[in-house]
């Protein structure tokens, strides 16, 4: 009895071990350690406090330049401008520089339009002849004279307090030299209910808990990964004694990250984030949009990765590097989700009962609304005052989460197989586009076919 007994709970443990936990493997431990890191430092060294937005004036305003890479944003662009000129910072202490970057669309009419309506404004347009946001904001660089060098997308805008919070972590911090924001989508939440409107809801959570948490963490461990290219701010020695911005990967932020780092480790000095200047993007419009970009992130992870991961030997140096750590959580243990998600529908068949298997999703989803509750509690802790307000109306979202966070590892998933078997490129095919197009190929072929029998009915064949 006892013999029956200890195999049935050797079975058990090994059903729920295997089947149940490792898919919860990376996501609870990485979030276990955010959090733990984060209370831990709480605790050490006290809560920071948020600055009052009428907090006192500095003395000096050094020089700043607002570099703008600009592709096919007539839609954007003016939103971007007009977010900078209506920073509360002296106008004579910024410029804009604004970069053509193979516009086929009226982008420079916009400019000229921001440009006729604030003369006041210091701000330039030059164009690239060759398409290349690394070439654009390379140029952009260069052509600035500022003190600090800010990175805008034209798809970005700015909270009015962005520049003058960036400047002041700087100027308080001589260690700093570089530094990316807080990125938040810009979504009214609690205003549609339509799927998009849902995986917006997802995206915002996502967003802040990367950045707000993980941006966090990571300034504390002095592990940041990658400086948003969407906002960041850079010493100019700092960045002109780097590598500069290059094409090599898709994500050129992150490999300049990395060139900072190195180069700034004789000096003593790190790059951060300054998570109360805050910066906005455009939801998500479209599943295919969505895919186009997770798979860019993680394809470009994976190509920074390879380029800087010499210091990666084996997986015990693996880690203890925080580059190791990443490389191993988002590529070598993806293919544990991809054999859970392939294996489980064959329990059936060796002997496990339907209600085992059912019974086993159903404890794995609990066990990831768990996980994004305490999740969503985190960004609500962690997020500003009046945001919170904002947040606590999607309180709900955390039954939907865990789908959305399966449907995103897939679309990351293809980002590791890409980076494997094509050649690095910024355009992404959506696979459902893809397999339409191959439906419509095919039905053109049978009505050519079909044509053509119908003409030569009767005839004879050849």
């Amino acid at each position: 009895m006892l013999e029956i007994l200890w195999d049935r709970s050797i079975s058990l443990l090994l059903f729920w071990s295997i089947w149940l936990l490792a898919p919860l493997l990376v996501d609870v431990s990485a979030a276990a350690k955010c959090f733990m890191g984060l209370f831990l430092h709480e605790e050490k060294n006290g809560k920071a406090k948020e600055k009052s937005p009428d907090a006192d004036a500095m003395e000096f305003y050094p020089y700043v330049t607002v570099v703008v890479p600009v592709h096919n944003s007539v839609d954007t662009l003016y939103q971007c401008l007009n977010s900078i000129f209506r920073q509360n910072y002296p106008k004579d202490k910024l410029e804009i520089v604004c970069v053509n970057n193979g516009s086929e669309d009226n982008s420079f009419e916009i400019f000229q339009e921001f440009q006729f309506e604030h003369p006041e404004m210091m701000t330039t347009w030059s164009s690239m002849e060759r398409a290349g946001k690394s070439i654009a904001l390379n140029a952009g660089i260069y052509h600035g004279h500022g003190t600090y060098i800010m990175n805008v997308d034209s798809d970005t805008w700015l909270d009015k307090n962005a520049v003058l919070r960036v400047v002041e972590a700087f100027e308080a911090d001589d260690s700093l030299a570089a530094a990316t924001g807080l990125i938040r989508v810009d979504k009214e939440i609690g205003e549609g209910y339509s799927f998009i409107d849902l995986i917006n809801y997802c995206e915002i959570i996502e967003y802040m808990l990367a950045f707000n948490i993980g941006r966090r963490y990571q300034q504390i461990t002095d592990s940041l990964f990658t400086l948003s290219g969407a906002f960041s701010i850079f010493r100019r020695d700092a960045l002109l004694q780097s590598f500069m911005y290059q094409d090599r990967t898709v994500s050129e932020d992150t490999d300049l990250t990395f060139n900072i780092k190195n180069d700034q480790k004789k000096q003593k000095r790190r790059v951060g984030c300054v998570l109360d200047a805050v910066a906005y993007v455009e939801p998500i419009n479209s599943i295919s949009q969505l895919y186009a970009q997770r798979l860019r992130w993680q394809r470009g992870e994976i190509e920074a990765i390879a380029i800087h991961g010499e210091e990666v030997r084996s997986i015990w140096h693996d880690l203890r590097s925080y580059i190791g750590r990443m490389f191993i959580s988002d590529h070598t243990l993806a293919l544990i989700r991809l054999n859970w998600t392939f294996l489980l529908i064959f329990l059936y068949f060796i002997g496990y009962s339907m209600q085992t298997v059912f019974f086993s999703l159903i404890i794995l989803l609990l066990c990831y609304i768990i996980l994004d509750t305490a999740s969503f509690a985190m960004v609500y802790k962690y997020s500003p005052g009046l945001y919170r307000c904002e947040i606590k109306k999607i309180w709900w979202i955390v039954f939907i989460l865990p789908f959305y966070r399966y449907m995103v590892y897939w679309f990351r998933l293809a980002g590791i197989i890409t980076v494997l078997t094509e050649e690095k490129s910024w355009r992404v095919e959506y696979p459902v586009d893809q397999l339409k197009e191959i439906f419509r190929s095919y039905k053109r072929r049978l009505t050519r076919a079909s044509t053509f029998l119908n003409k030569n009915k009767g005839g004879e064949t050849v």
